[in-house]
């Protein structure tokens, strides 16, 4: 039968399978686990894969499977053309999804404070979005087996688009109840475009670039935060010649929604499958018996949470303790993200060059709890706040905190294959629902974290428990180097 490599290398393997027993199969693999894959390791199926959901066609070709694993952990494979054009799309509509985020974020909550809206409904308008995501994204692993992983990501991304420019037109209502009301409907609509899109994204990738999977990762979280950093100003510029109230919005919904259009031709359609909730209860039970996964759940749960707190509470205590105005913060922001975007591919790069990726993530996690202490800074270090620490600590933060986060879809990827899961689109599905649920979620928790302890400590006092809590993290990753490194050793003798 066809398997794959958790890198995405494909194999022939000989191990039948009975089909009548395939699903006990999955089910009582569970109980056989030695261990979370290693990150590179051939991870080979209890389940025929023919029976399974179709694999997304490009025409790209196979890796080479006849050299050793090492030595293609540190040469992996050049990507194909069709692999090319599949990444420059996604990328795209991450770049516009970050656009997306920028436009509403910085406009939106201006002009509803000009109409007299409380602070409590305009929190509330970005509140019930993400809530609106972390109970979608379980749902769309099973929409996308229906209607088409490809179908569904363009059309989604459509959604957005649209809401995007219908969030612009907004500026015309001129009831307050109206315009809030409305407000709340286009940000749910814009949620559920791009939860689905950003899922299907990650599915994609888990299918057809499982080799290259944290590059492509970093790459979708680089473009991301590159919309997210530079449309506003160049929004700011390309509308000063047209001042309509929603000239942002139409411009960045229009291009949305072309992108969805051009990706029909740059990523190939994937066939229907019916959903099977017997298939997705074993899945699920293969899911958390694996250590490696809970680990990279609440890397990617820290990191969302991590995120969230700085956008909250970074630009108020810059202003009240440094007298930093919004137009130089403005400055230390782009700095600061464009380290993120920079060093993104630096932390892909050497985590899929390496046999245990654990000690480059525990790394990258000492760094971060380490800026996150310099940037108020933290009480006990004795250091008085000036601008240049609370720049350099934030752009550290920004640098390191895609270290740990980058590889965690892959590892979560090869820890399901070596499971016993079927290397599917089903699998991959269900990963990346998984992934991006526990991602809303922090940012749930982080929004919720920042007021509450904001209020009661003060800046300060609140990074250096955010500092402990990565220290926390950074402590598991460096004990799950420790027994990976045992794993790798012992495998040689």
């Amino acid at each position: 039968m066809v398997t794959k490599t958790a890198t995405g290398s494909r194999h022939v393997s000989k191990v039948g399978v009975d089909e009548a027993g395939d699903k006990d199969s999955l089910c009582k693999s569970a109980d056989n686990v030695s261990g979370p894959a290693s990150y590179g390791s051939t991870a080979s199926s209890h389940c025929s894969l023919e029976s399974s959901a179709p694999l997304l066609d490009t025409g790209a070709p196979l890796a080479d499977t006849s050299a050793p694993l090492a030595d293609r952990a540190a040469q992996p494979a050049p990507l194909s053309r069709h692999q090319i054009r599949l990444l420059l799309g996604l990328a795209a509509i991450s770049f516009l999804n970050g656009s997306m985020s920028g436009v509403v974020m910085l406009f939106f909550p201006v002009e509803a404070a000009r109409r007299g809206v409380s602070l409590t409904a305009i929190s509330g308008a970005f509140s019930s979005a993400a809530l609106g995501q972390v109970l979608l994204y379980p749902l769309v692993g099973p929409l996308a087996l229906r209607v088409g992983v490809t179908r569904l990501f363009n059309c989604s991304a459509a959604a957005a688009g649209v809401s995007t420019v219908a969030f612009g037109l907004l500026f015309y209502i001129r009831d307050d109840t109206g315009f809030l009301a409305a407000c709340y409907a286009m940000r749910m609509v814009e949620a559920v475009g791009r939860s689905t899109a950003s899922a299907c994204a990650f599915t994609i990738i888990a299918n057809r670039l499982s080799q290259r999977a944290s590059s492509a990762v970093a790459l979708m979280t680089a473009a991301e935060t590159a919309g997210l950093t530079v449309t506003p100003a160049l929004g700011q510029q390309s509308c000063t010649r047209w001042p309509a109230p929603g000239c942002r919005f139409y411009v960045t919904g229009g291009a949305l929604t072309l992108m969805s259009l051009v990706n029909v031709k740059l990523i190939p359609n994937v066939e229907r499958e019916d959903d099977s909730s017997g298939d997705l209860l074993c899945s699920v039970r293969l899911f958390v018996s694996s250590r490696e996964n809970w680990l990279c759940m609440l890397i990617v749960f820290s990191y969302a949470m991590t995120l969230m707190v700085l956008a909250s509470s970074t630009a108020p205590y810059a202003d009240a303790a440094l007298g930093i105005t919004p137009a130089t913060f403005g400055l230390y922001l782009s700095v600061a993200n464009g380290a993120h975007v920079a060093i993104s591919f630096v932390w892909a790069r050497l985590v899929e060059r390496a046999a245990n990726p654990y000690p480059v993530m525990a790394l990258s996690l000492l760094l971060e709890a380490v800026s996150q202490l310099l940037t108020p800074p933290a009480p006990f270090l004795g250091l008085q706040p000036s601008w240049w620490l609370f720049g350099l600590g934030l752009t550290l933060v920004q640098a390191s905190i895609g270290g740990a986060f980058i590889p965690c879809f892959e590892l979560m990827l090869a820890g399901m294959l070596r499971a016993g899961l079927p290397d599917d689109l089903r699998t991959h599905a269900l990963t990346s629902s998984v992934f991006w649920s526990l991602n809303s979620l922090g940012k749930i928790v982080g929004s919720l974290l920042a007021g509450l302890l904001m209020d009661a400590f003060g800046f300060p006092v609140m990074m250096t428990i955010v500092a402990a809590e990565t220290g926390l993290v950074m402590l598991l990753t460096a004990a799950q180097a420790a027994l990976k490194a045992r794993q790798l050793t012992r495998s040689k003798k």
